[in-house]
């Protein structure tokens, strides 16, 4: 018997107050999904602030909706004049997951070309094995940066957008 399927899938750039809302409570869904133990009151504090952190210019965010739920998220941030940081990566676990991860991260990722950043980078302790999989096809690679804040190397996995053209003396 043929049956025709209605699902709608599609990115959406955050930019509503729903958008917010949406990214929002997904960020909460994933945090109380994971095995480990977090501050939540940073968790609050962070999730109600969410729209002053990712709005545009300082930073972006992009909604993956199905059947007009959203369903996962990306949200990146400037943290220098030539570099942005995806800080939040979250997918609902699917058969579709690395499919819908990585379409997520495409949009991103040109969205980051076209406000023209040079790098893009990810703090690399806090990323998922699939998630990992993913930047490493996408060719991040891992690299040290200093922490503006600490001071201290951190271990990042970035991408350069832009190359840098090789000029031959003849």
């Amino acid at each position: 018997m043929y049956k025709e399927t209605t699902d709608i899938w599609m990115i959406t750039p955050v930019v509503r107050d729903r958008d917010y809302d949406d990214m929002k409570n997904l960020c909460i869904e994933f945090a109380t999904a994971i095995d480990f133990e977090l501050d939540y009151q940073q968790l609050l504090r962070e999730s109600a602030s969410i729209k002053d952190i990712y709005k545009m210019p300082k930073g972006a965010g992009f909604l993956l909706k199905g059947n007009n739920e959203s369903l996962g998220f990306i949200a990146m941030r400037r943290v220098s004049y030539n570099t942005a940081e995806i800080k939040k990566f979250y997918v609902r676990p699917s058969t579709s997951f690395m499919k819908w991860s990585g379409k997520l991260l495409d949009v991103a990722l040109d969205w980051a070309n076209q406000s023209n950043f040079k790098k893009v980078r990810v703090e690399a302790e806090s990323t998922y094995p699939s998630l990992r999989k993913l930047y490493s096809q996408a060719d991040f690679r891992d690299k040290l940066v200093r922490d503006d804040v600490s001071g201290q190397l951190v271990k990042v996995m970035e991408k350069t957008l832009v190359s840098v053209p090789e000029y031959f003396q003849l």
